[in-house]
């Protein structure tokens, strides 16, 4: 394997062709999460974005000691996760990484001890000094070949006859083997690195109201590949889930780009199969391809489904959390308000089965939604199994308008109870009747009950009631309840 360094220039690949590419001797297995971070941050060992390469690599060796190396490589690998194994009876004895680019400051701090060429400026003219490099920091301290010392306060360059050792104009690997004969044996190289993160990107089409809804739905992958290395010619993996990384005390590197030609992009004609990956699940590319570096590409990842059954709902809810007080809150004040404007959100929902048209793992991502051509909003969703329930907030409604106030409470301490009467008015300045689903979290304790309502309702959960408000074409409905909380001889209630 040669990775070529890339300029941090970003290219947009979009086009998908079908033309097989010759066979990969690399992988590349991508883990979702950390998209935005990777897209907006530098790469460094243990950043954001997570990968793991894998890939066959030979090398000529002569019977006995060899010292090889490997160029090209990741500014955001994690160079403790570098594991090479033999193919046949070599043995590794050391392996090397070196990652101090060869920079100005970098240069002259190890190549103390070394013979220096110096050029120094006096006016017009040119002076030339060569020595041993005794210091360098505040100017130059040369021995010169007669013994004198030559203090160089300022210097217009310098000339090395060589590297200083573990310096290199890019990131590399280097090892000790041992062979027992001269032939050329391959090895398989793995390793981890940050920078390549991926993420899907959904398109939902919606039409109908109600339970009358129906969409269509396409999903792509968007794989970014930040990490200062190309990625040619491999067989790519993409896996919807994040495994536990422990912290990385690497340095941060600083990588020399370098222009290279464009290899080809990653490319299928539809979806790739999806399988078990320990705890994730999986979605291997038929086709191998190159990822790279400052590359965005878009990649089919689900097949469209048409026709899913769904449900686009009207919505507004007053919630105070879920925290369960430790005794009743029998102060009249408590979440209050007279005439407290609450939105109205539309939602779409769906349940991710068979039955309903769809019934496939999602992986997390973002999805778009319209109505024909009308932008609806965006959502994201996290990792969703097959047959489990979606439900995506579009955005809030221009013309529903809902607000709430509280109209009475009493508390009866002799009785052990509370009552409190609640209104929320809606308003409907559409062209149609519509239905606003009003959820009320009933927070002021455990034990409670609906002793009246204007409307039905019906009980979420232990503390969430939900009312369906019709609201006819400009005009208004008020929802009105009355709840009582009671509680028991020995719960202790503040004075």
């Amino acid at each position: 394997m040669k990775t070529c360094l890339l300029a941090a220039s970003t290219a947009l690949g979009l086009t998908l062709m079908s033309t097989p590419t010759k066979a990969a001797d690399s992988a590349l297995t991508i883990y979702s999460g950390d998209y935005e971070s990777v897209a907006q941050s530098e790469t460094r060992p243990g950043g954001p974005g997570f990968a793991l390469f894998e890939s066959n690599i030979g090398f000529d060796l002569k019977s006995g000691g060899n010292d090889v190396s490997l160029g090209g490589l990741p500014r955001g690998m994690d160079s403790s996760s570098v594991v090479l194994r033999p193919g046949g009876g070599a043995k590794i004895r050391g392996q090397r990484f070196d990652f101090a680019i060869a920079g100005h400051d970098e240069l002259l701090r190890r190549a103390l001890g070394q013979t220096i060429t110096v050029e120094h400026a006096i006016g017009n003219d040119r002076q030339t000094y060569t020595g041993q490099l005794m210091s360098a920091g505040n100017g130059l301290t040369l021995k010169l070949s007669d013994g004198r010392i030559k203090v160089l306060s300022s210097y217009a360059s310098f000339e090395l006859a060589r590297l200083p050792d573990g310096i290199v104009n890019e990131p590399t690997l280097r090892w000790s083997i041992s062979s027992p004969d001269t032939k050329r044996e391959n090895f398989a190289l793995a390793y981890a690195t940050s920078g390549v993160a991926w993420r899907a990107e959904y398109l939902v089409n919606a039409r109908g109201f109600s339970k009358d809804c129906k969409m269509d739905l396409e999903g792509a992958a968007m794989v970014i590949n930040r990490s200062g290395a190309d990625f040619n010619n491999v067989m790519l993996t993409l896996v919807a889930g994040q495994p536990n990384r422990a912290p990385s005390a690497e340095s941060e590197m600083m990588v020399s780009a370098a222009l290279v030609m464009r290899k080809n992009m990653m490319m299928q004609d539809g979806a790739p199969g999806v399988e078990a990956s320990g705890e994730y699940q999986a979605y291997k590319l038929p086709n191998a391809g190159s990822l790279p570096q400052g590359s965005v590409q878009r990649l089919p990842l689900i097949n469209p489904a048409n026709n899913i059954t769904c449900e686009r709902r009207y919505e507004t809810n007053h919630s105070l959390g879920d925290w369960m007080p430790p005794y009743p809150i029998i102060d009249a004040n408590y979440g209050a308000g007279d005439d407290q404007e609450l939105p109205v959100f539309a939602t779409l929902r769906f349940k991710n089965s068979k039955a309903a048209g769809l019934g496939v793992p999602l992986p997390a991502g973002r999805v778009r939604l319209f109505d024909g051509k009308d932008f609806l909003g965006e959502a994201n969703i996290s990792h969703t199994a097959a047959n489990q329930d979606m439900a995506l907030q579009i955005g809030n409604v221009f013309d529903l308008k809902s607000t709430r106030s509280r109209e009475d409470f009493q508390i009866d301490r002799d009785a052990r109870s509370m009552t409190e009467r609640i209104s929320i008015k809606l308003i409907n300045s559409k062209a149609q009747t519509a239905t606003v689903r009003v959820s009320e979290h009933l927070p002021r304790w455990s034990s409670w009950e609906i002793v009246s309502s204007s409307l039905p309702f019906e009980k979420r959960n232990a503390q969430t009631v939900s009312f369906d408000v019709p609201v006819v074409t400009n005009g208004e409905t008020i929802l009105t309840y009355t709840v009582r909380y009671r509680w028991a001889a020995g719960v202790k209630i503040p004075k």
